[in-house]
């Protein structure tokens, strides 16, 4: 069955469309993009669908290859951990600048986010939320430099990670908790809490997602690589 797009969206559009697909795993890593037949699949011109890859490409979902079709990306472990470690090392410097200039407003906005996470039940949404959450409680911070840098962590490879996690349920409760516990602390603004709470939080979903892929990797042993 065809995606109808309209060839008014642009790359951007496809794009989505496909990030989604490999996200929610409807793209397996290690499959090609042959980029007539998928043309044709959904639709669309091969102009804005190659530009579309080429973001993918960007953010280390799709790999390019020379005279060959692009395939999506494989997950690397040692990718993952290291965007976390630079997680680990911004969010809780952010976060101890951000406590202190939280108002009602942004306190609420933050605590908007983390009931929407209890109601959720789609994994994507989640993923969104998550993301939502963490720029919410960091946004008060005059550190937008590093603030970027942090955004920028969850997109791509860290989000098709966060998707898996997110699927099982008992994961999604501990994510639940270490967010409430972020949280209040910021809210109370208990700068040393909230600091040991990130920390604490980013170091778990470090462990959670690595376990993930590592699982997924001895399943078919051909999907993840590690090199640690």
């Amino acid at each position: 069955m065809k995606s109808i797009i309209n060839y008014g969206d642009g790359p951007k559009a496809i794009y989505e469309i496909l990030k989604r697909q490999i996200i929610a795993g409807e793209r397996e890593p290690g499959e090609e993009l042959k980029i007539l037949p998928l043309a044709k699949d959904m639709d669309i011109s091969i102009v804005p669908l190659r530009e579309a890859v080429r973001m993918l490409a960007a953010e280390n979902l799709v790999e390019l290859r020379p005279r060959r079709s692009p395939i999506i990306a494989k997950l690397d472990v040692r990718d993952l951990v290291e965007m976390n470690q630079i997680r680990g090392a911004l969010e809780p410097i952010i976060l101890a600048d951000a406590v202190q200039r939280h108002t009602a407003k942004t306190l609420g906005e933050c605590e908007k986010v983390l009931k929407r996470t209890l109601k959720a039940r789609d994994p994507w949404e989640m993923v969104e939320l998550n993301k939502n959450f963490h720029l919410a409680l960091l946004g008060p911070s005059r550190l937008k430099r590093s603030l970027d840098i942090v955004s920028d962590q969850y997109d791509g490879i860290a989000r098709l990670t966060q998707f898996r996690v997110i699927t099982h349920e008992e994961q999604l409760g501990k994510l639940h908790e270490e967010h409430a516990r972020i949280f209040e602390a910021t809210k109370r603004g208990d700068v040393d809490g909230a600091v040991a709470e990130m920390t604490r939080h980013i170091d778990q979903a470090t462990d959670r997602a690595a376990n993930e892929l590592t699982d997924e990797r001895n399943h078919d042993g051909s999907s993840v690589t590690n090199s640690a």
